[in-house]
């Protein structure tokens, strides 16, 4: 189903994050360390993404081209980075999975 204010939508969905967000329990959890770790330090882990031939090839010539300064892998960290601020229940349940891993 297509729009014919695709603006007009995104700022809707915005808006009803918002509302969620305000909506939502305090936790006594603090996840201002786990925001803070998120894109910094060593990155010793990875995330696979299935793409198409062509999304490859053309990750690739970004990679391999010197007068484009763009850096995918950062991006990609970034926009996962801006979903657990837009997901806060979910980031909060992961992180708490984490700290019991860590405690094991």
């Amino acid at each position: 189903m297509s729009s014919d204010n695709p603006f007009g939508e995104a700022m809707d969905e915005a808006a009803e994050d918002k509302q969620q967000e305000e909506r939502r329990e305090p936790s006594d959890f603090d996840l201002e360390p786990h925001y803070d770790a998120l894109n910094a330090g060593v990155k010793d882990h990875t995330v696979g993404v299935s793409v198409s031939e062509e999304m490859h090839q053309f990750w690739r010539e970004l990679q391999d081209t010197e007068d484009i300064d763009v850096d995918a892998a950062q991006s990609i960290r970034n926009h996962l980075e801006n979903l657990a601020h837009r997901h806060p229940d979910v980031f909060e349940r992961a992180m708490r999975k984490l700290e019991i891993d860590r405690e094991m």
